[in-house]
């Protein structure tokens, strides 16, 4: 229930400032009230939607200010995964980033090549091995799927092959953390967060809403 509503926040179905209640959402998702209610509250925690002092809950909209917290934060905690990652990944990890690179080769979707882009960078902060770090992750993960989602729709809209950039970008990640150098995993990390930044500043105003 709740990854069903998580989903359709993130994939723009329900759009920034939609107003939603428990009642004509159980109804729609052919549910009782409980767990739609519990899915709300669940929501609400992970940075997905708003409960206002009415009582009334809509979907976040997010502002330019919390994109760029969110990409600061993120570019914190994962530059610290990819150079812990180069110290502590065994081949199986190597494996698994490979198999998931081939995935989002075929991907037909958007949808679906921004969930195997989070699920690239969740098998990342795993490698790190480090139990707080994946905590903190798990904290920002709902917030980082929006902001991907959100930017990776509004980039597909100027250019075509969205897809080949990123699998581009998750070749030489993987080549950095195979290297087991810290500090070389680090530099990639930053290196492939970096254009979000660039994107943030050319296509947002000031404290404008998405």
């Amino acid at each position: 229930m709740v990854e069903r509503i998580r989903n359709e926040i993130i994939s723009g179905v329900l759009a920034p400032g939609t107003m939603l209640a428990e009642i004509p959402t159980a109804q729609r998702l052919e549910v009782s009230r409980v767990p739609v209610r519990e899915a709300f509250r669940e929501l609400e925690h992970d940075g997905l939607l708003v409960f206002e002092a009415n009582g009334r809950c809509h979907v976040q909209t997010l502002t330019a200010r919390d994109f760029d917290e969110i990409y600061n934060v993120r570019l914190m905690l994962e530059t610290e995964s990819f150079r812990l990652a180069a110290l502590n990944h065994s081949e199986p990890d190597l494996k698994a980033l490979r198999n998931n690179i081939r995935q989002m080769e075929r991907a037909r979707s958007l949808n679906r090549m921004t969930l195997l882009d989070i699920e690239f960078h969740d098998q990342v902060m795993e490698m790190s091995r480090q139990s707080r770090l994946i905590h903190l992750w798990g904290v920002m993960r709902s917030q980082v799927r929006l902001f991907t989602a959100t930017l990776q729709r509004e980039i597909s809209s100027m250019i075509t092959n969205v897809r080949d950039v990123s699998v581009e970008a998750h070749v030489k990640c993987v080549s950095g953390i195979e290297s087991r150098d810290p500090d070389l995993a680090r530099q990639c990390a930053i290196e492939h967060l970096g254009p979000w930044s660039k994107w943030l500043k050319t296509t947002r105003p000031e404290g404008g809403a998405v």
